[in-house]
């Protein structure tokens, strides 16, 4: 079934030709509209198998968004002949709001006509944001999806419309002062990985801020833990379902999870645990074994056995010459008598006696 929109087309071809821009509509462009909107909502109130409606509705609405730009392009504004367009859209599209396929192009006119609204919604959204202290950049890459209306460069679609008002319905319900978030910006990251804000601008800033915390960390293990925390945090924001910024492109989640997974591979694969990330002795291993093996029979930390003991401290210590000591050397010193040895110990004990003992007057 296909509604004939040639006899609108051809009166809008007309007034487009005539170059006359008036303050009224044009009576037959007005009538034939009329006409148009009750034979359109007939037909779809008609048709009961879905994939006709859903092609029908889709293929009316392309040629009406057509017939409206030939309109607003001649003029140059939104005058009353356009108007008359948009309120046949908009009429159309209540009787199956669900059924809008998000690749219908949108009219010139809507966008020309949202325009001044977004710019005020995104004023009162980046002001907000900014009291929270979140850093310019991430403020000025969360603003494209609004400047993508204000100052359309490119086609739009419907899906970017949808896109956008669920954007919006998150900003208005964020609660800053208590999101379940480590701060402001992170509250912020959080919101648009959960949209799913698939610009290559908003991925490369996600990459940055990852890259910051994970410099702040040393040593092997706790960078691993750090990645993993990240890697974790997007995956608890990624919503399913959610249609992306970029329709054609990957989701930001799928790129950022990729990439942690690489940094990770690379950590694992290249890095070792720092040596200052432990206690450096100016002692070998045999002093060190004995000096804790002193402190252990005095329970000074605890009950713990000796096995788990010695792993301790081969994982925090190391010798003079900064070699790996390894818990089974430890264990196997801990029994050792030799005078020398005993006589280096014995004299750091008694140093630090004298010390006390100086202390104490």
């Amino acid at each position: 079934m296909n509604t004939d929109t040639e006899y609108l087309k051809s009166i809008a071809e007309e007034i487009a030709a005539s170059k006359t821009n008036t303050d009224k509509p044009n009576h037959h462009l007005a009538n034939e509209a009329k006409r148009l909107e009750k034979d359109i909502i007939q037909n779809l109130n008609s048709i009961e198998n879905f994939t006709q409606r859903d092609t029908f509705l889709f293929n009316t609405l392309s040629k009406l968004v057509n017939i409206s730009d030939l309109l607003f392009t001649a003029a140059g504004s939104v005058n009353p002949d356009v108007m008359i367009l948009m309120d046949l859209m908009a009429a159309v599209r209540q009787i199956t709001p669900d059924l809008i396929r998000p690749n219908l192009k949108l009219p010139k006119a809507f966008i020309e006509l949202q325009k001044d609204n977004w710019s005020l919604v995104w004023k009162h959204q980046s002001e907000l944001i900014t009291s929270q202290g979140v850093h310019a950049k991430l403020i000025e890459i969360a603003g494209i999806p609004f400047r993508r209306f204000t100052e359309p460069k490119q086609t739009l679609y419907w899906g970017d419309y949808t896109w956008l008002k669920g954007y919006q319905s998150k900003l208005e319900i964020m609660d800053w002062k208590d999101a379940d978030c480590n701060s402001p910006e992170e509250a912020l990251l959080s919101l648009l990985i959960g949209r799913d804000f698939n610009d290559d601008r908003f991925y490369i800033y996600c990459k940055k801020y990852i890259q910051s915390r994970t410099r702040k960390i040393s040593g092997k293990r706790n960078k691993l833990l750090e990645y993993a925390e990240c890697q974790k945090l997007v995956l608890q924001d990624t919503q399913t379902g959610v249609p992306s910024f970029d329709g054609h492109a990957n989701t930001v989640s799928t790129r950022l999870l990729k990439w942690i997974g690489e940094e990770i591979d690379f950590v694992e694969t290249h890095e070792r645990e720092r040596p200052w990330s432990k206690f450096q002795f100016a002692w070998n291993v045999e002093v060190i074994s004995c000096f804790f093996k002193l402190l252990h029979e005095r329970k000074v930390f605890g009950n713990i056995p000796l096995e788990r003991f010695s792993e301790v401290i081969a994982a925090n210590c190391t010798t003079m010459d900064k070699q790996e000591v390894q818990a089974s050397t430890i264990y196997s010193r801990f029994y050792k008598k030799d005078i020398d040895l005993l006589k280096s110990v014995r004299k750091v004990l008694k140093d630090m006696l004298d010390y006390l003992d100086n202390l104490l007057g």
